[in-house]
């Protein structure tokens, strides 16, 4: 995403009152937002503007000199993804060029620098509760809770994709449940699209884009209501994606009607 295009979302959102404003605005979107080379000077804009600015990283990309920049920009959270416990269980879901060794140094360095700046950013890490390392969760929390940071075990969740399912258990919702996305989140891609969820990461469903128009107006807009509509009353089968995650997510067979 452009600089320009970013500082636009940020001030609109810094306009909103307090209780839109003091919600988690997450600087990801399947990708390492490490990468973006400005992506400092973007965690500090939003946090000069007083906005909770949240990043999901690896461990391996966060190295002392970048972790030192987020935390002296502000930033509100820190979460690291290390879905093991052990080199093993690491490489299994990352990869075998998974290092999970470096990992853990700089999330230990990370640790460190926190207490030598007096930083308030909040600093979470993160396993993804799956098959391949559920029997590893109880110590993983005990390993990362000794260190007085944010240690969390989080439901697996296979997006839409069907060939998942098989990797680790799941919520589905309440019978009959819509799907809350469309009533509580939006993401906004990095050319300016807004789609209605983060499993968007194509972006098949594009309900606007915020470089000619606001994130009110869109949020606001007969798109986004009729889309809306289609999840309330399960006549969904006018989009590409929602059928299928539906049918992983429900408690009843989607209501394609």
């Amino acid at each position: 995403m452009e600089f320009a295009l970013y500082r636009k979302v940020m001030d609109e959102v810094a306009a909103y009152s307090e209780p839109v404003r003091s919600q988690e605005i997450e600087l990801f979107h399947f990708g390492e937002s490490l990468l973006h080379p400005e992506i400092e000077e973007m965690v500090g804009y939003a946090s000069m503007k007083k906005l909770k600015v949240t990043l999901s990283v690896n461990g391996p990309q966060l190295d002392p000199e970048i972790a030192e920049r987020l935390l002296h920009n502000g930033m509100y959270r820190l979460i690291v993804s290390l879905d093991g416990n052990d080199q093993e269980s690491y490489e299994a879901i990352r990869g075998r060029n998974a290092d999970f060794r470096k990992a853990v140094q700089n999330i230990d360095a990370l640790i460190t620098l926190r207490k030598r700046m007096n930083s308030t950013t909040r600093i979470s890490v993160r396993m993804i509760e799956m098959e391949v390392n559920a029997r590893h969760a109880h110590a993983f929390l005990e390993r990362w809770g000794k260190k007085e940071i944010g240690a969390e075990i989080r439901k697996f969740f296979p997006w839409s994709e069907k060939e998942m399912i098989t990797l680790g258990k799941f919520e589905k919702y309440p019978p009959f449940m819509p799907c809350p996305f469309p009533w509580n989140h939006l993401v906004v891609q990095w050319n300016g699209d807004v789609v209605p969820c983060c499993r968007d990461y194509n972006g098949a469903i594009q309900l606007g884009n915020v470089q000619n128009a606001s994130l009110k107006e869109i949020w606001n807009s007969s798109a986004y209501e009729d889309f809306r509509q289609q999840m309330a009353s399960g006549k969904f089968t006018q989009n590409t994606m929602c059928p299928g995650c539906l049918d992983i997510y429900s408690a009843e067979p989607a209501r394609h009607l």
